[in-house]
């Protein structure tokens, strides 16, 4: 379909009149017509050619034979929208492309309407992915100091020990509420006083050279007694710990417990522990508790099914490494992560074999604990391979055309890139070939999509067939492909190489019950002769390429 159907003449001048301007612009500019149901791409700048990957074959087009239907099933309803209420219509949304995906922010912008059914709509398509991402980690650093505020909140207030923290100078700053039950004191009556006066007589030196020990940096333990509010004495167990700012000490901690609730307290832990092992083994995650060598001491009932076995003597007794993918391959460093972890760590993502011999992706969490008085690490597992699954999918279709699996113009840019700097090493050569399928538009028409897709499928292999495996072939959108030729000696090389792709590629393809015949146009870049960069080699075998289109089913030179 022609642009002069399209676009009114006045719009079609305007176009032209702005073109450049609007080429420089980054951000991806489409206008659309709106005729009835039906939305089609009349025009594009630049930013939206190279973004998406098309040119203006796809002028003409509908939605729907440029999008996916996924995105249709978004896009549309919008344009739909914007035509309807002939006002601007402003969205964000995630777009995936053969380059990635990102957000990207949508401006509709209807014009020239003489209904709600017919006119022209412009959408501006803006990449706001870095933005969104800045603002994600800008939530996330906010929420992060608040949750490290609310941990020493709590560490100080809900502490079962009483917490005293002090200045420089010896002076209460901040208690909890556990000094109240010691001292018998108000806290606001301790606040704000000296912490030595507290202290009885006789341990007032120890107390006072601890402290002072703590303000130079080390932490230090020992026992005093205190006065309580009715005069008699309290047996103290107490830590010092410097609080250090910026590699300085600001202050000092004082972590008091009484020595009589001691024994109390092993009691009430023993009872702790137990309450502990019976919900942790009807836990619906998995719980696995190893020791220092590595040796599972104990798995729950959901650690056992996450494992593939059938009962906990499968699998306690067995290494942690047993059940790693390359367990022969462990490096020592990771071992260290594994046995030698303190407080909780991030959660990390490790690739398992199960006992039935499926592999699996286990996020895990470890945390150092005691395990029948001795030290140990817990590991908190989940199984998260359908996650990692699906974002390898996207990492590959960030890097690759999704029909034919082939590296897309971004990969193969960069592929470009490296070979370049190789072959400056080396001092070789390098050639870069722009194929073109002619009158493939045809096939869509003739037969359908579906049989359209398989001829580039068949057409992909057959030129990596007849270039070889050393050598790279890219789809760039299309009937369009790029291939990489390296390790070139001689241009006669290339000649003989392209001589062979031209025979093979022209024999017919079976698709189904039909024979299709299918010709090719292909130009042809040298490095370094016609070109040292990979913009300019792509640029030329692409000039050169459509010299060879003149005549069609021919190869030239640039």
């Amino acid at each position: 379909m022609s642009n002069d159907k399209l676009l009114s003449v006045d719009l079609f001048r305007q176009l032209d009149i702005l073109n450049n301007i609007l080429n420089a612009v980054e951000d991806m500019i489409f206008v659309i017509k709106a005729d009835g149901d039906t939305f089609r791409y009349i025009w594009m700048n630049q930013a939206a050619c190279y973004e998406v990957g098309v040119d203006e074959t796809i002028y003409g087009k509908r939605l729907e034979d440029v999008l996916s239907p996924e995105q249709v099933a978004v896009v549309k309803p919008k344009y739909q929208q914007a035509a309807k209420e002939k006002s601007t219509i402003v969205y964000e949304d995630t777009f995936v492309t053969s380059s990635g995906s990102f957000v990207r922010e949508m401006i509709l912008i209807p014009i020239c309407f003489e209904n709600e059914t017919r006119g022209i709509i412009v959408a501006v398509v803006r990449d706001i992915t870095e933005r969104k991402k800045k603002e994600q980690e800008l939530q996330k650093a906010k929420w992060e100091l608040e949750i490290s505020e609310q941990r020493l909140r709590s560490l100080i207030e809900h502490n079962t020990d009483a917490i005293f923290e002090l200045d420089l100078h010896g002076t209460v700053r901040r208690v909890n509420q556990v000094v109240e039950t010691i001292l018998g004191y108000p806290t606001d009556e301790v606040i704000g006083r000296l912490f030595i006066i507290f202290v009885a007589r006789e341990d007032r030196e120890r107390a006072l050279w601890h402290l002072q020990k703590a303000i130079e940096g080390y932490s230090e333990e020992y026992e005093a007694s205190v006065y309580h509010q009715t005069g008699k004495k309290v047996n103290l167990q107490i830590k010092k710990v410097p609080v250090i700012v910026n590699n300085q000490v600001a202050g000092v901690f004082c972590i008091a417990k009484d020595i009589m609730e001691k024994e109390r307290m092993k009691q009430q832990l023993a009872a702790s522990e137990e309450r502990y092992r019976k919900l942790v083994e009807f836990l619906p995650e998995a719980i696995i508790v190893f020791n220092n060598e590595g040796k599972i001491v104990y798995i729950n009932l959901a650690g056992v099914k996450l494992l593939g076995a059938k009962q906990k003597q499968d699998i306690i007794g067995n290494a942690i490494w047993k059940f790693f993918r390359n367990a022969a391959q462990i490096a020592w460093k990771k071992r260290k992560k594994w046995q030698n972890g303190s407080d909780a760590q991030e959660p990390f993502v490790e690739e398992f074999v199960r006992l039935d011999g499926k592999t699996v992706y286990l996020e895990v969490s470890l945390s150092a604990i005691e395990f029948a008085g001795k030290p140990a690490m817990q590991g908190i597992f989940r199984d998260v391979t359908e996650r990692i699954n699906y974002e390898k999918q996207l990492e590959f279709l960030a890097f690759h055309d999704p029909l034919t699996k082939l590296p897309n113009r971004r990969l193969f840019f960069d592929i470009v890139d490296k070979s370049i700097r190789e072959a400056k090493r080396t001092k070789s050569g390098l050639a870069v070939m722009y194929l073109d399928m002619d009158n493939f538009k045809d096939v869509n028409d003739t037969f359908g999509h579906d049989i359209g897709d398989e001829l580039l499928k068949q057409f992909a292999k057959r030129i990596k067939k007849n270039v070889g495996a050393n050598n790279v072939v890219c789809r760039i959108g299309g009937d369009e492909f790029l291939v990489l030729l390296k390790g070139i000696k001689e241009r006669t090389d290339v000649n003989k190489l392209v001589k062979r792709l031209y025979k093979n590629i022209q024999k017919p393809y079976q698709i189904k019950h039909l024979t299709i015949r299918a010709t090719t146009s292909i130009g042809i870049a040298v490095y370094p002769a016609d070109g040292a960069t990979p913009k300019a080699l792509i640029r030329h075998a692409d000039q050169a390429l459509y010299k060879a289109k003149t005549e069609k089913n021919s190869y030239r030179f640039y």
